[in-house]
Parts: structure tokens; sequence; C-alpha cells
């Protein structure tokens, strides 16, 4: 069940960034073509840590679970409407690169949370260094 909760907490979580993101750099940019979305890499890797926090031990599984709604959606709303073949392998090529540093976010937080828990775990704390 916490998996679950992590996971629906990620997706929500990466959209919200997404849209706070957007907002944030189309309202202090000029208009202008825009390819690579530099701001949605600080997204990817921001929810993956976030994930990577929360569900320590399955955070790869977490991550990709969340990240992938995510993925979907920037592909399909970046080439929706009258898009050459080109673009579309770019704009997947690109998500799949953030989507992979999400995932490895959460897997380096995860992996260091789990090894901090297992190494003070260990102890109680009326144990002492001697």
């Amino acid at each position: 069940m916490k998996l679950f909760v992590v996971i629906v907490l990620g997706v929500l979580a990466s959209f919200a960034l997404t849209i706070l993101a957007e907002q944030i750099v189309f309202s202090s940019m000029p208009k202008s073509a825009r390819l690579l979305f530099p701001e949605l890499l600080v997204v990817a890797v921001t929810v993956g840590a976030l994930v990577g926090l929360m569900g320590r031990h399955k955070a790869r599984i977490a991550a990709a679970l969340s990240l992938a709604p995510w993925a979907v959606w920037l592909i399909l709303a970046t080439n929706g409407s009258q898009s050459t073949v080109s673009r579309w392998v770019t704009t997947i090529a690109v998500v799949s690169v953030y989507f992979a540093l999400g995932i490895g976010a959460a897997a380096l937080v995860g992996g260091r949370m789990a090894r901090s828990a297992a190494r003070g775990g260990g102890r109680s704390p009326s144990q002492g260094h001697a």
C-alpha cells in the first residue's frame, strides 16, 4: 500500500512541478522556439529524489511508475499536432534521458536512505560507542 501511495504522490508531483516550472519559465522568457525544456530535467530529478526518500527499497520501480505517465504525456503533448518524424525522435530521446535521470536520482537517494537506515537500525539509542 505504501508503494502505491508513493507512486500516486510521484505522479501528482511530476505534473504539479511541471506546471509550476513552465509558468515560471514562460513568464520570464521571451517567446521563442524551445526544444530541450531544461526545466523538465529539474522536475524529473526532483520527483525521482522525492520518490527515493519515500520509497527507499523500491525507489527505482516507484520512480519509473511515477514518471511514466508524465513522460508519455510530454511526448504526446509536444508532438500532438503537425509534427515531423525527426521531432518525434528528438522528443522521445530527450524525455527518455530525463526519465532515466529521474530513476537514477531515485536509486541514488533511495540507496543512500536504505544504507543509512540499515547502519542506524542495528543499534539501539542506549548503546554507545566503545
